[in-house]
């Protein structure tokens, strides 16, 4: 969290500095190795990927950063197999879930958004920096698994 603080805050230098510190003393950690593919000039990031996903194989943390690396990039097809490789690694994280539904909503069709969510209902996820604090809300306590992934994508960003 703090490397994101830096990060938000413009100071680029520190947050940097910071991740190469955390992933020297944890390098197969799947949170810190998702946050250096976000973090990498885009001219890097390929490479940043291939060394996460070697590191951490089946990390959803690092699968969901690889599937929204292609989002970004706009490679849809590749982006959707990304997404249902991460969803299938740890189908209780939310965070996974509803950017899979933002990204369907944005690129695929709408059969292909009901799948999303007819799956995702059935997982009933519990997990995920963004999906916890929402779904935790007390305002949000009577929503349903579906309304919960439309609010939670709302804050998903492709990268």
């Amino acid at each position: 969290e703090a490397i994101r603080v830096e990060a938000r805050a413009g100071f680029d230098t520190n947050a940097n500095m910071m991740l190469a510190k955390a992933l020297q003393e944890c390098p197969n950690s799947g949170l810190l190795l998702s946050e250096s593919i976000s973090m990498a000039p885009k001219a890097t990031r390929k490479a940043k990927s291939t060394d996460a996903v070697q590191r951490a194989d089946n990390d959803p943390h690092v699968l969901l950063a690889v599937a929204r690396m292609f989002w970004s990039e706009r490679k849809p097809a590749k982006a959707r197999s990304w997404f249902t490789r991460t969803v299938k690694a740890d189908p209780l994280q939310g965070d996974a879930w509803a950017a899979f539904y933002k990204f369907e909503v944005q690129s695929g069709t709408p059969e292909q958004q009901e799948e999303v969510v007819r799956q995702c209902t059935t997982a009933e996820p519990r997990y995920g920096q963004v999906w916890a604090p929402i779904a935790k809300h007390p305002a949000n306590f009577r929503l349903s698994i579906r309304e919960l992934l439309v609010l939670v994508a709302k804050e998903i960003t492709a990268l």
